[in-house]
């Protein structure tokens, strides 16, 4: 067995210590024994545990496993764009999202949670793929333009929106991000989704390696590029979209697991798959934490502190192939 694999229960270890965190830490701390009698012995009569399992309980899950969807997409992206500067909300894919989801709130008001998730994706979808189709034979750097001067325009239309119809505080969620507000019923729907979705990927491992090699190199070595490609693809757009339906528009955090997960394990997508997935899962549930303790502050400011120092990283140590 590669050697790659014997850190795997150190990382389970770590998602399941950020979930006993998350869940004790916040606006208001419980000790870990309340939160081990909620998951051994719940008793719903009980004040405490009903706050727990209710409210608390689906926020941390929800930020587990919307770590997990944006934090793979960001990853597949870099890897078939062949773009280390690529995640879903610079491709304009959660600007996409959020027009679509502020469009359907307007003409469905009583949206339903599967509704919202499914405008997210149609709109997420459409401009991700617009984006790419566009940008296909450019540089890197006309695919990072576009997506940033396309996610301004719709961003724009959105804040019309939004001032004109009244909805600031709906959409102060997105812009945020954030998993308040989330239920079990939700993640009954998202989370047999993201395992089917992400399964996919991961048969599909081997496939990726080879577009790391460049278009040429796939066709050389007898893979159908395009069906791979767009497969792949489809499937990161749908991961990074229905993240967006649940969580709002997390920034960098697409743009930063990927990268510290390839500079530690290689580029090896039957590794970096799952590993991109459970090193996303915990930052964000961390990240929420924070957010949570610090008087429900942005979880996207938690997250920037980190990533954009990153970015700008990135930037200066491979720039020169945006030039």
């Amino acid at each position: 067995m590669d050697r790659r694999w014997y850190v795997l229960p150190i990382i389970l270890m770590g998602v399941l210590i950020s979930f006993v965190l998350a869940m004790m830490f916040g606006a208001n701390h419980y000790a870990f024994g309340e939160i081990w009698n909620v998951i051994t012995a719940l008793d719903m009569t009980d004040k405490t545990h009903q706050i727990l399992y209710e409210i608390r309980m689906p926020r941390v899950l929800a930020a587990l496993v919307a770590g997990f969807m944006i934090s793979i997409a960001g990853l597949v992206l870099q890897s078939v764009t062949h773009n280390d500067l690529s995640e879903p909300s610079i491709l304009g894919i959660n600007a996409g999202a959020n027009l679509a989801i502020i469009l359907a709130a307007l003409l469905l008001p009583a949206l339903s949670f599967v509704a919202i998730m499914l405008s997210g994706f149609i709109g997420g979808m459409l401009v991700g793929l617009v984006i790419l189709a566009v940008t296909r034979s450019r540089s890197p750097l006309h695919l990072i333009l576009a997506g940033a001067g396309i996610s301004l325009f719709l961003y724009a239309i959105t804040d019309f929106l939004v001032i004109t119809n009244d909805l600031g505080q709906y959409m102060t969620f997105f812009t945020a991000g954030g998993v308040a507000g989330q239920s079990m019923g939700n993640l009954a729907i998202v989370v047999p989704l993201a395992i089917v979705l992400v399964i996919g990927l991961y048969l599909m491992a081997k496939e990726l390696d080879v577009l790391l090699f460049g278009d040429e190199m796939a066709v050389s070595l007898g893979q159908n590029r395009a069906l791979y490609k767009w497969m792949t693809l489809v499937i990161a757009v749908m991961l990074a979209s229905i993240a967006v339906a649940m969580v709002g528009n997390v920034v960098f955090l697409g743009l930063l697991v990927p990268h510290i997960v390839k500079m530690i394990f290689g580029n090896m997508h039957r590794f970096t798959i799952i590993y991109t997935g459970l090193f996303g899962a915990i930052i964000f549930a961390l990240a929420d934490m924070f957010a949570r303790i610090f008087n429900e502050a942005p979880v996207n400011a938690v997250i920037a502190m980190i990533g954009l120092p990153f970015f700008i990283y990135i930037i200066k140590k491979r720039g020169g192939q945006y030039a």
